[in-house]
């Protein structure tokens, strides 16, 4: 008799479950952007009546009020990092609701011999706002915090049947069991990662004010040499000139740290030392760049909506390699190649093209 009052309780607030649920969803994504924590994906659904009648009919499962199912609603954050599980954890406590003691943390109570999927599970009600507008709102949902790895088992895992250790065989078991520790591994790995890499850019951030001469090129340390100093100042000059407002966005750095590496100005000592000469040029260079673009590309300086900061690399990276040929005679090919190891690696005859419009336009320079 209870399935069936359940059930019918159920399909009655359904609608009301659907437009709680929209708004929880929008409520959730709300509180990580402003809690300033970067998530793969926030998703939503509310059970459908199928599934419903498949959970109050399991015999290790008893029900007796509708409130006692506490994944009517379902929501889902997925995280790129494992250390984020917390943070997100740490905001949902903040902002909703929480009933402890039908939560879960699963990768408390996980089981060093199982395998399967590790996630948090947290029992939350609306938050007080929320009911004051809707008081039939005030129902249990479910939040579900879990990495894009743990993500992939769980969504493979389903994908394949296996339900619980019982539902397989135990060579296959024990396969699991050792795909389950490389991927808790690998979580714990790109943690590691993301960490090294913000200690690397302190570290840059550092030495850029200290020593910044001995600074190796690649986009970190290309940003510090972009933020002050000599290429801030040709940035500003360019932009003056050509009367367009200077952006605090970089210009593409993995595309430019390229190409720097590529003209041998692979550190920042001898980028700063080839803009004491370039300085004096840049004006004049750049006037005649942008008629070679036009020309090449059909894109002049008038389409440029600002001056990216680090534009006047992209321009000392130009000047570079038309300097590197000693001979005239030489410029086609080596500006050819330039151009084809940085735009055209599969089409030699356009990077020929671009090449020659690009020699003509600095013939008597």
């Amino acid at each position: 008799m209870i399935y069936h009052e359940l059930l019918d309780a159920y399909l009655r607030r359904q609608a009301s479950f659907e437009a709680l649920g929209q708004s929880l969803h929008a409520r959730l994504k709300e509180v990580l952007k402003s809690g300033g924590v970067d998530v793969h994906a926030v998703s939503y659904r509310v059970k459908n009546p199928k599934s419903l009648a498949h959970k109050l009919g399991r015999p290790d499962k008893t029900y007796q009020r509708l409130d006692d199912i506490t994944d009517l609603i379902g929501l889902r954050v997925i995280t790129y990092f494992d250390d984020s599980v917390d943070q997100v954890d740490s905001l949902i406590k903040e902002h909703f609701r929480i009933d402890p003691k039908r939560s879960v943390d699963k990768r408390r109570r996980h089981d060093p011999h199982s395998f399967g999927y590790v996630a948090l599970h947290s029992i939350c009600y609306p938050p007080e706002d929320l009911l004051r507008e809707h008081p039939d709102w005030d129902w249990p949902f479910e939040i579900q915090i879990r990495t894009i790895l743990q993500h992939a088992w769980a969504e493979i895992e389903h994908d394949l049947g296996y339900k619980s250790a019982e539902s397989v065989p135990l060579p296959v078991r024990r396969r699991f069991s050792r795909l389950a520790g490389l991927l808790e591994l690998a979580d714990s790995e790109f943690v590691e990662l993301q960490r090294s890499m913000k200690d690397y850019i302190r570290k840059v951030a550092q030495q850029a004010q200290l020593a910044p001469d001995t600074l190796e090129l690649d986009t970190v340390s290309l940003q510090s040499l972009t933020q002050g100093g000599p290429v801030a100042d040709l940035d500003r000059m360019l932009a003056e000139r050509l009367c367009k407002p200077l952006s605090p966005t970089p210009f593409y750095p993995a595309y430019v740290t390229r190409m720097l590496r590529l003209v041998e100005l692979g550190d920042q000592s001898r980028i700063l030392k080839r803009l004491e000469v370039f300085s004096s040029r840049l004006l004049a260079f750049a006037e005649r760049y942008f008629r070679f673009t036009t020309e090449a590309w059909g894109f002049g300086a008038e389409k440029l909506h600002s001056v990216q900061r680090g534009y006047s690399l992209l321009l000392l990276a130009h000047w570079q390699a038309l300097g590197q040929a000693e001979q005239a005679s030489l410029r086609l090919e080596n500006m050819k190649s330039f151009y084809q190891q940085i735009d055209y690696p599969h089409d030699e005859a356009e990077a020929r093209r671009i090449a020659r419009l690009f020699v003509k336009g600095f013939a008597d320079w």
